[in-house]
């Protein structure tokens, strides 16, 4: 591991961070490029290490994240302790963790297939100010007729972050699942729409069609970018083949970044 793309946003401690970081891994022998890396250090926040993941996701390279950024559940570095990252890149705290991304299939109305991936979630949502309305199937078995806002599909790893704040439940980013959660849901006496998340195996696939598709937008989004600015009328979505390798420290534990990052930065204080 001695060829390092460095992805970082254009803020002024990520900058810092960058030229810091260059100097370190010149210095142990490591050499920065864009061409054919071993490794992808990302400098930001939540939202810079999904654009990398976004962008070269497809070349099989880990990722490991310097948090810049506010929240940080995904990079696991703090700008301090970028000193630790030459342990990392010589295997000697290395923890590799590999996470699949979603996959989903969205057909316009003029029948184009547009196929896109997401690490964290794919949120599929109404655009105009009316229901989205919406036949769901389950391993092609129907399942639900839906009228709502819409709905987020989010991977264990996305469990934290809009599906959580939309009454989602928290998943384990270890386990072999997904999760579908609904948007609003509008029950009335004609249709029983699902009104809670519920969690899916990563085997199972998830078919969509939308009700009066060429009348009503319906946008598509993964991980906040827009698949397409076409009316979209089916999709399908599931776990694919791909997947996300991310490195993290050996001191690694879900369970208390979960607690500092979502629950309670401050909790040690009363736990002492």
């Amino acid at each position: 591991m001695r060829r390092i793309f460095i992805h970082h946003n254009n803020k002024k401690a990520s900058l810092q961070v960058k030229e810091k970081l260059i100097e370190l891994l010149k210095e142990n022998g490591f050499y920065p490029t864009r061409f054919q890396p071993d490794v992808i250090i990302v400098i930001g926040g939540d939202g810079t290490m999904l654009s990398a993941i976004r962008n070269h996701s497809t070349k099989d390279i880990p990722f490991i994240g310097i948090n810049t950024g506010n929240l940080g559940f995904l990079p696991s570095i703090l700008p301090e302790d970028i000193g630790m990252l030459i342990d990392i890149l010589k295997g000697e705290k290395l923890n590799a963790f590999e996470y699949p991304l979603l996959e989903v299939h969205s057909k316009t109305i003029h029948n184009e297939i547009i196929v896109n991936y997401a690490f964290n979630e794919i949120l599929i949502k109404h655009q105009q100010p009316r229901l989205m309305e919406a036949l769901i199937y389950l391993n092609k078995k129907p399942f639900n007729y839906f009228t709502g806002d819409g709905f987020i599909i989010s991977t264990p790893i996305g469990a934290t972050g809009y599906a959580i704040w939309a009454g989602g439940a928290t998943v384990h980013s270890d386990l072999p699942v997904f999760q579908l959660t609904p948007l609003n849901p509008n029950d009335n006496r004609v249709n029983r729409p699902m009104k809670n998340s519920i969690i899916i195996s990563n085997e199972t696939l998830i078919d969509f069609k939308i009700i009066k598709a060429n009348q009503r937008a319906v946008m598509v989004a993964c991980d906040g970018k827009s698949v397409s600015d076409e009316y979209i009328s089916e999709l399908h979505v599931k776990v694919s083949d791909l997947t996300v390798k991310i490195l993290r420290l050996d001191s690694y534990d879900y369970f208390e970044l979960y607690r500092q990052k979502i629950i309670d930065k401050n909790i040690n204080k009363y736990l002492k």
